[in-house]
């Protein structure tokens, strides 16, 4: 039974795996992807429509053009921003520093003055006059070289006063603003400007061998002048010089007479040192040239007084020396060589006189 059993079931098995084998298979549902009709992939897309690409590409570059283009309006915004500050930090640099060369120029200009105030030998509405005032002018003045400053000071102080005084009423009175006036000071100012110029074209010329040349033939021809050292003593009336000369005659020192008695406060001793009769006037130096040495004058009147004079000595002139007569070698000089110098000056600035003449 068991046989016959087991037989049946191997049979049973041998037909249905036959049948199994003979049935038609289903289809797995893993199915292999080149089974699968694929879609198009976007790489073929792409290939397929290039048109759409350029479109993004020229998208992309217009967009980044704006954003370039944006950042350069900004940064060139904020450049000129910052050029503006620059310039304008520049400006007020430049401000803060005239404005303190300005100060500086005003504290030189106050400490020059307070100099002045305390060197003043006279103020005029409040304007000093120094001694240097008075020394400038009589170097503007070679006559007066040869003369003691001490003599000449008063006169010169005198004068430099009054010209102060004229000066500052004139310019109360409106004087320097008038056309007249402002015309007259251009041309000096031409003048002044344009002589200056030629002196230094002249001077160039002048050579120091001229200059020997001419002082050694002025030397031949010099003709020596008589000159005297005399003290005197100056009062205002006849009476007191007379008094004066009784006393001298009786003994009394002269100088120390001088020093007590005479209105000439610039001379030490009534002492005048070496001077030729033309460097006086000739009410006194007519007279005390006729004197001899030792001699004691009788009282002489002059503008200024009555005087008493000593003559101490009498000489005859040195020569003066190459240097003391420079400045008048070299006008000399200088005078001959002008009008080839201007000549010349013509040339180089091309003149042309279009109407030489009136008729």
């Amino acid at each position: 039974m068991s046989d016959k059993k087991t037989k049946k079931i191997v049979s049973e098995k041998r037909v249905s795996r036959v049948r199994l084998e003979e049935m038609p298979q289903k289809k797995s549902s893993r199915v292999h992807l080149e089974e699968l009709p694929q879609k198009p992939s976007v790489h073929v897309r792409l290939e397929e429509i290039p048109e759409k690409r350029m479109v993004a590409v020229w998208r992309i570059l217009f967009v980044l053009t704006l954003v370039l283009l944006n950042a350069g309006i900004w940064a060139y915004f904020f450049f000129k921003i910052r050029v503006m500050c620059d310039e304008s930090a520049f400006s007020e640099r430049v401000l803060e520093q005239t404005r303190q060369e300005k100060i500086a120029e005003q504290r030189q200009k106050m400490e020059a003055q307070r100099q002045r105030m305390i060197d003043a030998v006279a103020i005029v509405n409040g304007e000093p006059i120094t001694l240097t005032d008075v020394q400038n002018m009589v170097n503007e003045m070679p006559q007066l070289a040869e003369l003691p400053f001490e003599t000449v000071y008063p006169n010169l102080l005198e004068m430099i006063i009054n010209n102060r005084v004229v000066m500052q009423g004139a310019a109360d009175a409106g004087i320097p603003e008038r056309p007249e006036v402002k015309r007259q000071l251009r041309h000096a100012k031409e003048q002044i400007i344009g002589q200056t110029y030629l002196d230094e074209l002249l001077t160039a010329q002048v050579t120091e061998a001229e200059l020997r040349a001419l002082y050694d033939q002025e030397m031949k021809n010099f003709r020596r002048e008589e000159e005297i050292h005399a003290r005197h003593i100056l009062v205002k009336t006849k009476q007191e010089a007379e008094d004066i000369l009784v006393q001298l005659k009786a003994g009394a020192n002269f100088a120390e007479l001088a020093d007590k008695k005479s209105l000439d406060e610039n001379t030490e001793g009534g002492d005048l040192g070496y001077f030729t009769k033309g460097m006086m006037i000739p009410e006194f130096g007519d007279i005390v040239f006729d004197m001899k040495k030792g001699q004691l004058s009788d009282p002489i009147k002059t503008p200024f007084g009555w005087h008493i004079v000593l003559i101490e000595d009498k000489r005859l002139a040195n020569p003066p020396s190459f240097e003391e007569l420079r400045p008048e070698i070299q006008r000399a000089v200088m005078e001959t060589k002008m009008p080839a110098v201007l000549n010349a000056e013509r040339v180089k600035m091309k003149v042309q006189v279009l109407k030489p003449t009136l008729e």
